[in-house]
């Protein structure tokens, strides 16, 4: 994985980067969707082009079909993530340090992708899903609240699917997450870590419980299967993981009575960074999977206090 992340996955986004970069020097990059509009059209001819490559090279099966749509569909969704930091500076057309931060974000994504879609595991392309899930939500996001600036709407309204539950935007989730009135309390972010990880406990326990009342065998996942006998019962305990997350983010911000998301987004962060701590020391194995669920893990907790703070 050092390798992914230290020379395949840097020398790919940068190849992106200079496939957009004359476009982004050029007249016509004016607006500020252009940065994703461009990083995509870039990402989505090298993505064809290393799709073309590779099954070409490889036997063809369908295990290495699976992998090459999994990356295929991973590119367009990878770069926006630079590509949104490149049209804030449209009109000085000087990269930023917000340019570099996300650039090297979607460079850690993208090496994060190439070692679950290249590992013989099956449940390493499985954890590929939710990655793919988040990146596909944060540019969907991003997109939309670009085109509100210009008067503009996605074709399907989030208030249509959910009249009550309106999306927030770009800027409503940067000033829930911003500390205006009084300091931060800290003792509800140690309070809600523990929360978290209690909470976790009782819905891993909830789901064991479940899995053996309906036979589920979860010494499956210690012998590393790739069959429907480890996928099934991994698949439960991470989703009792993740359920987790929304539930314990929800409790800390209606018994803290906060203001803002900033409190419950942190004690997710240093419940996530216990998990993986225990994972790397305890399952090494085991890491770059919770890794993969990490992002999710946050965003739900996120959007629990969100609902707790009665928006």
């Amino acid at each position: 994985m050092l390798f992914v992340l230290a020379f395949s996955a840097p020398l790919a986004e940068g190849a992106k980067v200079a496939a957009a970069w004359p476009a982004f020097r050029s007249s016509h990059f004016d607006e500020e969707f252009d940065g994703i509009l461009y990083a995509t059209a870039a990402a989505t001819g090298f993505a064809a082009g290393h799709s073309a490559v590779t099954l070409i090279a490889a036997p063809l099966t369908i295990d290495a079909i699976l992998r090459v749509e999994l990356l295929l569909i991973a590119h367009p969704l990878m770069s926006p993530i630079w590509g949104h930091a490149l049209g804030k500076v449209r009109r000085s057309r000087t990269p930023t340090a917000r340019f570099i931060v996300s650039w090297v974000l979607a460079t850690l994504v993208h090496g994060l992708l190439l070692h679950l879609t290249r590992a013989t595991s099956l449940l390493a392309v499985v954890a590929a899903f939710p990655v793919l899930g988040g990146l596909a939500f944060a540019t969907w996001w991003g997109a939309r609240d670009l085109l509100a600036r210009f008067g503009r709407t996605a074709r399907i309204s989030a208030r249509t699917v959910l009249p009550s539950l309106p999306p927030p935007s770009l800027s409503a989730v940067r000033h829930a997450l911003r500390r205006t009135e009084g300091p931060i309390l800290v003792h509800w972010i140690v309070i809600g870590a523990l929360a978290t990880t209690g909470v976790m406990l009782a819905m891993v326990a909830l789901a064991v419980w479940t899995g053996h009342q309906v036979g589920l065998d979860f010494s499956a996942i210690e012998r590393e299967d790739s069959t429907a006998r480890a996928i099934v019962p991994l698949v439960l305990i991470t989703v009792s993981i993740l359920a987790a997350f929304p539930v314990s983010g929800y409790l800390v911000t209606k018994a803290s009575s906060s203001d803002g998301v900033l409190e419950p987004a942190l004690s997710a962060a240093l419940a996530i960074v216990a998990v993986l701590v225990m994972l790397g020391l305890a399952a090494p194995v085991a890491l770059v999977f919770a890794l993969a669920f990490a992002p999710v893990a946050f965003v739900l907790a996120c959007t629990g206090a969100w609902f707790g703070l009665g928006k």
